[in-house]
């Protein structure tokens, strides 16, 4: 055990006594995404939100203005009335981007109901984003008024009525449904991202150098180097995670759009849960880490091959965004990775199972994690495997 600690301190001290190491595994991560994705979202909600709308109406009867008035939430509309005749002239203006909608009646419209059918037109920009939605909302105002006019004119035509019901609405689980959509790809990313910066330099690193054949020929036993390294290398990723964790969770709302989300329905059980769950986790990664580095020739081949199994990691991420909620399926939580994806997604959307995920994903990681410790112990013990050139 003693021995295992000294080479914890030995990587804990390489790590943390470089200042611009600490800076850029442990703080820079967590502030830099809160920064990006804090932009991002702001950004994007300005993109989405214009800060006026220009919709021009000709001879638009007082109902239907009315109607769309008060059906109208977004406060950005700004309508002006034209005449029939500058049809063309903002039409123009229309393609250019300069106005969003034109709407205009035909005159005499309300006297010409029931005797003849009069011809509304609705002119838009089926290239400019926020001409398509100011379309989109006035084509349902339109087709509401017209309802609305059948009515008086005909009685009531419809040849059925619907009730339309639905459960309750739960903000814990709409908020753990967006939530869920992309934290778990999030996190796993920057568990192998925190664990690849400081990683292949333990092993790697210390084989370019030559700094590990002196650490093999010492009374330490290998299977002793080898947890220490794991267990070293897995605190300092946990560290980084938790950093990038801080900053996804703060930043998250506003890069979903939805600033006024409150998080206070996950409880203290539910963060512990999320840390109990990295912290298995990221010593699955660091091993596979580890194990690459450690049959690598240098700092540079184990990059090359850790690459592809991080592109991996982000595809397995990427699975929570097109499933629905987390899977029932035992054996799911035995697969490394998405194991971890899936409990999260559970912790997130309130399963009722977490706790037996939780378990079962633990477990499996354990394993993983004992396995990969006995590997590395028999790649430090082949002189052929640490020592080639």
């Amino acid at each position: 055990m003693r021995n295992i600690l000294t080479i914890f301190k030995k990587e804990w001290d390489r790590v943390f006594k470089d200042k611009r190491l600490v800076i850029t595994v442990m703080i820079l991560p967590g502030l830099m995404i809160f920064l990006i994705y804090s932009f991002m979202g702001t950004a994007l909600s300005g993109y989405m939100t214009p800060d006026s709308e220009q919709v021009a109406f000709a001879n638009a009867p007082a109902e239907f203005t009315s109607l769309w008035a008060s059906l109208e939430t977004t406060g950005t509309v700004e309508p002006v009335a034209i005449d029939a005749s500058e049809l063309s002239t903002y039409q123009a203006k229309v393609d250019a981007s300069e106005w969003q909608l034109v709407i205009v009646f035909p005159e005499g419209f309300e006297t010409d109901l029931g005797v003849d059918k009069p011809e509304i037109i609705v002119y838009y920009n089926q290239n400019e984003t926020d001409s398509i939605m100011v379309h989109q909302r006035f084509a349902t105002y339109i087709m509401l008024y017209q309802e609305q006019l059948s009515a008086a004119l005909y009685g009531d035509t419809e040849a059925f009525s619907v009730a339309w019901e639905a459960t309750a609405e739960d903000p814990a689980q709409q908020t753990g449904t967006m939530m869920s959509t992309l934290l778990p790809m999030l996190v796993v990313m920057f568990l192998f991202s925190g664990a690849m910066a400081i990683g292949p330099e333990s092993i790697a690193g210390e084989k370019e150098r030559g700094t590990i054949a002196t650490l093999l020929v010492t009374p330490v036993k290998r299977r002793e180097i080898a947890i220490g390294k794991i267990l070293s290398l897995g605190v300092m990723s946990l560290i980084s995670a938790v950093s990038s964790f801080i900053g996804i969770i703060s930043s998250l709302p506003m890069l979903l759009g939805i600033e006024d989300v409150n998080v206070d329905f996950y409880g203290f059980a539910d963060y512990l849960i999320i840390l109990a769950l990295l912290f298995s986790t990221v010593f699955v990664i660091v091993g596979v880490i580890a194990v690459v580095s450690a049959y690598a020739k240098n700092m540079k081949e184990a990059g090359t091959l850790i690459t592809p199994i991080y592109f991996v990691t982000i595809i397995i991420g990427v699975s929570t965004m097109f499933s629905d909620g987390a899977t029932s399926d035992w054996w799911a939580y035995l697969i490394p990775i998405y194991n971890t994806v899936q409990t999260l997604t559970a912790v997130l959307t309130f399963d009722p199972a977490t706790a037996t995920y939780l378990l079962l994903t633990a477990l499996a990681n354990l394993a993983y994690t004992g396995l990969f410790v006995y590997v590395l112990n028999r790649m430090f013990q082949s002189e052929r495997i640490m020592f080639a050139k």
